[in-house]
């Protein structure tokens, strides 16, 4: 039997969980982590499993979600170091941002849905429509008249 130093953490498997993401990447984490997210808990409490396919999210994506919730779920931090985490968190590119935020709603995580959120508004506030479409990669496929209507019907919108 191998000795526990006292005073050391023991991570018995029971509090563990299993995350299979659809890239069949499989990621272990304490329960009392992965529980940020609701449908998470609601396996975990309705059905008691320590096993959990994601074929909605990739290996890539939770692992920033897991260390997201992994900071969140620290004792002792304060909330500056929070914020400069979320900062440092947040600094990835829209498409990593797009699929982060596709995560939290598929997971049902409200704060990190949240966070995603806010930067993403962060990111496009005070831009003109060609720079959000450039910043977000989108083809404008209106004729100039459709668009002058568009702008016409919508004047509110482009103020």
């Amino acid at each position: 039997m191998d000795a526990v130093a006292e005073g050391a953490p023991v991570q018995l498997e029971e509090n563990i969980i299993t995350l299979k993401t659809s890239d069949n990447k499989e990621f272990k984490l304490e329960k009392s982590v992965a529980v940020k997210s609701e449908v998470i808990k609601s396996f975990v409490q309705d059905n008691d499993c320590t096993f959990i396919l994601l074929t909605n999210v990739d290996g890539k994506t939770i692992e920033k979600v897991i260390n997201y919730w992994k900071k969140h779920s620290e004792e002792g931090v304060t909330e500056v170091q929070l914020e400069n985490f979320d900062q440092n968190f947040l600094k990835m590119s829209h498409a990593e941002l797009f699929d982060v935020h596709l995560a939290a709603r598929y997971l049902d995580d409200k704060q990190l849905e949240e966070v995603i959120i806010q930067e993403s508004i962060d990111r496009i506030k005070g831009k003109s429509l060609e720079e959000i479409r450039e910043v977000f990669g989108i083809v404008n496929d209106y004729t100039p008249e459709e668009e002058e209507q568009v702008r016409r019907e919508n004047a509110w919108a482009f103020k």
